[in-house]
């Protein structure tokens, strides 16, 4: 079987040619809020967002990461390394990974910050 390669991936259609207003503007302050972590331009967020099949449901997961990252990053004030660390902490959390997924990040964080970024997560409802 011949193995799948990045290169060989390819964005899928668009779905949506227009995005209702009010998504925009909750995608431009996700652009926003998350931008020092996840440094796409606001054109590539819309985009992807309008390759999403549901793009207000993935609108709704993001708004709850940066929140979650809101909340850790206003508690600890870390420095730009421990914020992208912590961002990648809880992506990967988000997104099912294993605590030994987790390691390389959670070196960069203070003792304990896998505990209390799990609980911040917990308390985080979906809206």
């Amino acid at each position: 079987m011949a193995r799948l390669r990045l290169d060989d991936l390819k964005p899928g259609p668009i779905r949506h040619k227009q995005l209702p207003p009010s998504l925009i503007a909750r995608i431009e302050a996700l652009h926003s809020t998350l931008e020092e972590v996840y440094p796409q331009s606001l054109a590539e967020w819309l985009d992807g967002f309008q390759r999403d099949a549901h793009p207000e449901g993935e609108v709704q997961w993001w708004e709850r990461l940066a929140r979650c990252y809101v909340e850790y990053i206003s508690r600890k004030q870390p420095n730009p390394e421990q914020r992208k660390a912590a961002f990648n902490v809880l992506c990967k959390l988000a997104l099912g990974a294993s605590a030994a997924n987790l390691a390389g990040d959670l070196a960069s964080l203070p003792g304990g910050a896998l505990d209390e970024i799990v609980a911040i997560m917990r308390s985080s409802t979906p809206q």
